[in-house]
């Protein structure tokens, strides 16, 4: 994760899109800007920042392990532009225990996140590719935003900023008439992929209302990975995050930034981020 991030830091400083040291000051590249055509609500940079810690692939990977994965399950992960941090550390956490992740990324985000039109996950993902350092790609795109239709922009009288956005990424995008259309749409989106495997675990990443539901029960889900939901609501739209509990399928609920570090013995809001442990390299080829 920590290389990966060094990788978008240098592709954004390659599209002229400056650092700001008072919003960033770890120069990670990923921290997004307060308001701009993608903002679609309030959200806290010092929790952004938090979230960048390379740290967290290292969680992300613990908690993988708890739910049981073995290389080559595959892991469904609903992303949102809100904490494209959380869905890179869910990738490289995807890329060393050898899983086969399924990424529907939603472009709406909230303040500082990946919300600079092109330079969204979608292009940030592109890079690392390129650069070899993850194999995966953007399954599909969705606007997010109000009920996921790409409404709800700040400064978006039309609603199409999202929507555009979406499309001009030339991947498939999530279509449907209603929320729980487009619940729907990424179920089959996500069981095509797996195919005769199936979906293993899911990673809500974010508060994308398709992946996070419309109900007062999603304010009641913990943080980290849960085998079980304190309640199932019965509405179609109730998000994939609870879709995947009924069917008994773990999930890795990655929001409350705060209590997720507290939880698991990380610093909030460091500067700089606390060295990462060594890592033992392979020996030598002869």
């Amino acid at each position: 994760m920590a290389r990966s991030l060094a990788s978008i830091k240098a592709l954004r400083l390659e599209k002229g899109l400056p650092i700001d040291p008072a919003l960033d000051p770890n120069q990670t590249g990923i921290v997004g800007d307060e308001f701009t055509p993608l903002t679609t609500s309030l959200g806290d940079v010092a929790a952004k920042r938090t979230a960048a810690n390379p740290a967290f692939a290292g969680v992300v990977a613990a908690y993988f392990e708890r739910a049981g994965l073995r290389p080559g399950d595959a892991v469904a992960i609903g992303g949102s532009g809100s904490f494209p941090a959380f869905v890179l550390a869910s990738l490289c956490a995807a890329r060393v225990m050898d899983l086969r992740p399924v990424l529907i990324y939603s472009v709406g985000s909230s303040m500082y996140g990946a919300n600079i039109p092109g330079f969204t996950f979608v292009e940030m993902l592109a890079r690392l590719r390129a650069d070899g350092l993850l194999p995966y790609s953007v399954t599909a795109v969705a606007p997010g935003g109000e009920h996921d239709g790409g409404r709800g922009v700040l400064f978006d009288e039309d609603g199409t900023t999202l929507i555009d956005e979406a499309r001009r990424s030339g991947l498939p995008v999530v279509e449907g008439a209603t929320l729980a259309d487009r619940i729907r749409r990424r179920l089959q989106i996500f069981d095509a992929a797996a195919g005769e495997r199936r979906i293993r675990c899911f990673v809500n990443v974010g508060g994308a209302t398709a992946n996070y539901g419309d109900t007062a029960a999603s304010l009641d889900v913990p943080n980290g990975l849960l085998l079980k939901a304190p309640s199932l609501p019965e509405s179609p739209s109730r998000g994939l995050l609870f879709e995947f509990v009924a069917r008994g399928v773990p999930v890795v609920h990655l929001l409350y930034v705060k209590g997720l570090a507290r939880d698991n013995g990380l610093p909030f809001d460091p500067v700089p981020f606390p060295p990462l442990p060594a890592v033992p390299q392979p020996p030598r080829a002869p």
